[in-house]
C-alpha cells in the first residue's frame, strides 16, 4: 500500500472530532466544535473543528489541517510516523517494511539512551571522573542541572563504552552505525569520546538522538566533538535543550538562541529557561523554521568575538527569510554568554533585566558592528547591510527596516527602499512596481478559495489565463497548491475535500474553514480583473526588458516599435 493510499484509508477510519476530543475539550457551537488551541496560549477559544469537513483550524495561530496533521502536531512526530501510528491503532494492514524501519529507529534511540545513562553513571562512579566533576563545578553547573540533562563522563581509556556494548553484538553494530564507537583496522572497537564531558542530545519528544563531548585536556585537537549524523540525528534541525525548554519558550512567547552547550547550561542554571542551542553546527534554514513554530520573538545571544558577530549577522538573514526580525545581545570583547552569565552572579529576573540592557534590535546591532568601517567606507558597508536585510519579503517588515536604516545612515527612506528593489534576484523581481509579493500571494489565496468553493468556474478563469499566471510565478505554497488543484480539475475531480500531501492539506483546511464570500458575482469580477492586470504587468516588463536589449544595439526602428507596443500595453492596463 502506498503512502497516498494509506493516507486516504486512515482518514476514512477516524472521526476528527472524536480524536481531537482526546486532547482538547470541545464544545458544539452550530455545525462546528470550538475549544482552546493546544498549540498556543489563548484566553478566548479560537480552535474550530468541522465534523462535516473533517478538518480543524485555529483562527488565533493559523494552524490548520486534517486528522493526520493534528496528530503530527500534537505528538511532535513526522507525517509518516503519524500515519503509521494511526493506522496501527485501528488495525489497518501495512507493508511490514514500514514497521521494520520504524522499529530500527526506535532501537537506535533506545541504545542512545542506554549510552547516555552509562556515561552519566561514569561521571559519578568512575575512578577518573574527579576532574570532570570539578570542571562542571567550576563552570557553575549544579547537581540538579547535571541530572536534568543527564550529563556524563567518557573515561580516558577510550574503550570503556566499546567494552560495555560488546555484551550484545546488535548493540555493537548499532553503536558503530551511530558513530559513538569506531572499528579499527585490527577489528577492535574504540570510543569516539575519551576524557570528555558528555552532553546527551534529545529531540522534541525527549528521545536521545546524539551526543556532544567537551575535552577536559588542552592537548586534544578538537575542544568539542559531536557524534556524526545518522538516521535519527540531523544537525541542521536539532537543538540542544529543546525538549526541556520548549514549554518555557511557548509560555514566555520569547526564545533565546545560543551556540554552545555551556552557554545554554549557564543560562538555565541561573533561571533563564526559555533558551536553546545549536549542536556544533551553524544555524540553518531548517533550524529557523522549527524556531518559528514556538514563537516569532527571538534573541540571538552569540559570542562577542569576530566569528560570533559574523555568525549573528548570518543568523539575522536566516530569520528574515521567515519574516522575523530578531533582537541581538551585544557583548563586550572577549566575552561569551557563559562567561558573561557567571560574571554577573545574578539570577532569574535580575539577570533578564541585565541582559535587556545589552539587547539591541537587529538594525542597531548591525550598525554598531559596522560603526568603524562605516565611517571609512560608507558606500561599501551600506551595500553589505542591504545584503543582510535582503531576505525580508514582508512589505511591512521591509518598510520598518528601511525606516530604521534611514535613521542610522541618514539616507532617505525612499532611497533605501530603492536599494532593496535593485538588490532583488531575478526570481524575486515580482515585487517590482505597484505590487509586492505579499499582495500577489493574497490574490492567489482568493483565487484558491474561490475555486474550492465554486469549481464550476475553473474553465472560465482558465480561458483568461489563470494557469499561465500561476506558472509564471515563483514557487510558493500557494502557487504549488493551485498547480495541484488545477491538475485535479483537469482530471475531472470537481469537489476537492482533501489532498494527499501535508502542505496542500493544511492550505486546503485553512481555505475550507475561511469565511465564505458574501458576493460570489463581485468576487468573480474582481478575480478576472486581477488575473488580467497581473498578466499585463508581466507583458509590460517583458517588453521593457526587450527594449533595453534593442537600445544597446542602437536600432531606431526597433526602439520605436517597442515603444509603440509598450504604450498600448500601458493603455490596456489603465483601461482595466
Amino acid at each position: 500500500m502506498s503512502i497516498e493510499d494509506l493516507f486516504e484509508e486512515v482518514k476514512n477510519h477516524y472521526d476528527i472530532v472524536e480524536l481531537i476530543s482526546n486532547y482538547v475539550k470541545l464544545k458544539k457551537v452550530g455545525r462546528n466544535y470550538i475549544g482552546f488551541c493546544p498549540f498556543h496560549s489563548e484566553k478566548v477559544p479560537s480552535f474550530v473543528v468541522s465534523s462535516e469537513k473533517q478538518i480543524f483550524k485555529c483562527f488565533g495561530c493559523g494552524i490548520a489541517g486534517d486528522v493526520v496533521t493534528f496528530y503530527t502536531k500534537i505528538k511532535d512526530i513526522s507525517f509518516r510516523e503519524a500515519l503509521l501510528e494511526l493506522a496501527e491503532k485501528v488495525g489497518i494492514s501495512i507493508d511490514k517494511k514500514y514497521f521494520i524501519e520504524k522499529k530500527r529507529e526506535k532501537s537506535l534511540v533506545e541504545l542512545n539512551y542506554k549510552i547516555a545513562k552509562f556515561y552519566h553513571h561514569q561521571l559519578y562512579f568512575h575512578s577518573d571522573s574527579l576532574k570532570a566533576k570539578n570542571y562542571l563545578k567550576e563552570r557553575g553547573i549544579s547537581e540538579d542541572t547535571i541530572k536534568t540533562f543527564l550529563l556524563g563522563f567518557a573515561p580516558y581509556d577510550g574503550r570503556v563504552l566499546a567494552s560495555y556494548l560488546r555484551n550484545s553484538s546488535q548493540d555493537l553494530m548499532m553503536g558503530e552505525e551511530l558513530g559513538i564507537i569506531k572499528k579499527t583496522s585490527d577489528g577492535s572497537y574504540i570510543d569516539l569520546f575519551k576524557g570528555r564531558i558528555v552532553f546527551p542530545i534529545f529531540n522534541l519528544r525527549g528521545e536521545c538522538i546524539g551526543f556532544g563531548g567537551r575535552a577536559l585536556e588542552n592537548y586534544e585537537e578538537a575542544k568539542y566533538l559531536n557524534t556524526p549524523e545518522s538516521k535519527i540525528y540531523k544537525k541542521s534541525e536539532t537543538f540542544y535543550g529543546i525538549y526541556q525548554a520548549k514549554e518555557f519558550i511557548k509560555k514566555e512567547d520569547l526564545g533565546i538562541l545560543v551556540e554552545g552547550y555551556f552557554d545554554f547550561l549557564s543560562l538555565w542554571e541561573k533561571g533563564i529557561k526559555n533558551v536553546i542551542a545549536t549542536c556544533g553546527t551553524a544555524l540553518s534554514e531548517k533550524h529557523v523554521k522549527i524556531l518559528k513554530t514556538f514563537t516569532e520573538n527571538w534573541i540571538i545571544f552569540y559570542d562577542s568575538d569576530l566569528a560570533g558577530k559574523k555568525a549573528t549577522l548570518r543568523a539575522i538573514s536566516l530569520f528574515l527569510k521567515e519574516n522575523i526580525l530578531p533582537k541581538c545581545v551585544f557583548l563586550q570583547e572577549k566575552e561569551d554568554p557563559d562567561s558573561w552569565v557567571r560574571k554577573q552572579d545574578l539570577n532569574n529576573e535580575a539577570l533578564k533585566e541585565k541582559m535587556k540592557e545589552l539587547t539591541l534590535d537587529s538594525i542597531a546591532f548591525i550598525f554598531e558592528y559596522y560603526k568603524n568601517e562605516y565611517s571609512l567606507n560608507p558606500s561599501k558597508v551600506f551595500q553589505e547591510i542591504i545584503e543582510i536585510f535582503k531576505p525580508a519579503e514582508d512589505p511591512i517588515l521591509r518598510n520598518k527596516i528601511a525606516r530604521e536604516i534611514s535613521f542610522y545612515s541618514g539616507i532617505p527612506e525612499t532611497e533605501v527602499l530603492k536599494y532593496f528593489i535593485r538588490s532583488l534576484s531575478p526570481k524575486r523581481d515580482i515585487k517590482e512596481e505597484k505590487g509586492t509579493f505579499s499582495e500577489i500571494e493574497s490574490g492567489l489565496k482568493i483565487i484558491a478559495q474561490f475555486l474550492i468553493e465554486y469549481p464550476e468556474h475553473f474553465y472560465e478563469l482558465e480561458s483568461i489565463g489563470v494557469t499561465h499566471l500561476i506558472e509564471s510565478l515563483p514557487s510558493t505554497p500557494y502557487t504549488r497548491f493551485l498547480k495541484n488543484l488545477i491538475e485535479e480539475f483537469k482530471r475531472g475531480n470537481k469537489r476537492i475535500e482533501y489532498l494527499p500531501d501535508p502542505e496542500f492539506q493544511s492550505i486546503l483546511s485553512d481555505l475550507l474553514l475561511s469565511p465564505p464570500f458574501e458576493n460570489k458575482k463581485e468576487v468573480l469580477i474582481h478575480i478576472k480583473e486581477y488575473i488580467k492586470k497581473e498578466l499585463t504587468k508581466k507583458e509590460i516588463r517583458k517588453v521593457v526588458e526587450n527594449l533595453k536589449i534593442v537600445e544597446k544595439k542602437g536600432s531606431k526602428e526597433e526602439i520605436e516599435k517597442y515603444l509603440w507596443v509598450l504604450k498600448n500595453k500601458i493603455l490596456r492596463e489603465v483601461d482595466l
